[in-house]
């Protein structure tokens, strides 16, 4: 979008290809809170990075900066339009929802399969996790490396007086898979190992849980 102050950024797209279709999502920036969305863009580097490519970041714009009076309607009007103008054909627009799916071969499948952990991560790009906090019996920095959803490398720093179960910890980390489930269950099993250490082990496994949901 041209404004005064140069071109801003109201949109963002990604495609993908097979051999008989292709898939196309994409945004648009109608009237959304920059003063959130900034922090989107903006994570602290030093908590997750990703290896894969990245986005093109400029500065952003809303459409409502443009155009006051457009609201989603219009949006969806005007898109649909362009769409039909460019392949010269038109046809009834779809709304598809969890509750309301288009009766199309293999369409169910392949939507619970987009929709599961194995495809959102386990196809993601390979990316490592760095997290720290403190807790009144001592602070921890974990360093994680995810490959393909699962987590190859752990590394655990701690000032704690009784280090052991937590290095037990980043040694359990190793070969699960990223998500809330096997590390809770990963620390879980820990508990009956390190009895005397059951409760700094729980209050760990919740941070985990609430900083990789």
């Amino acid at each position: 979008m041209d404004t005064p102050d140069g071109e801003l950024k109201v949109s963002g797209s990604a495609y993908r290809e097979t051999k008989d279709r292709g898939f196309h999502h994409g945004t648009l920036l109608l009237n959304a809170d920059l003063s959130r969305l900034a922090n989107y863009f903006n994570p602290d580097v030093k908590k997750l990075q990703a290896k894969g490519i990245t986005s093109v970041r400029s500065w952003v714009a809303n459409l409502v900066e443009l155009l006051p009076t457009v609201d989603h309607a219009q949006v969806c009007e005007a898109v649909r339009d362009a769409f039909f103008a460019y392949y010269a054909d038109s046809c009834t627009a779809e709304h598809i929802s969890p509750a309301k799916m288009p009766d199309l071969p293999g369409f169910r499948e392949q939507f619970a399969k987009q929709s599961s952990w194995e495809w959102n991560f386990g196809q993601a790009p390979d990316f490592t996790h760095a997290l720290d906090t403190r807790f009144p019996w001592g602070g921890i920095e974990l360093h994680m490396d995810v490959d393909r959803g699962v987590i190859t490398r752990s590394q655990l720093f701690t000032d704690s007086l009784n280090p052991a179960p937590l290095a037990a910890l980043a040694q359990a980390l190793r070969g699960q898979a990223y998500r809330v489930p096997d590390i809770i269950a990963a620390g879980e099993a820990l508990f009956e190992q390190f009895p005397e250490q059951q409760s700094e082990l729980q209050q760990l496994n919740a941070w985990l849980a609430e900083s990789i949901r």
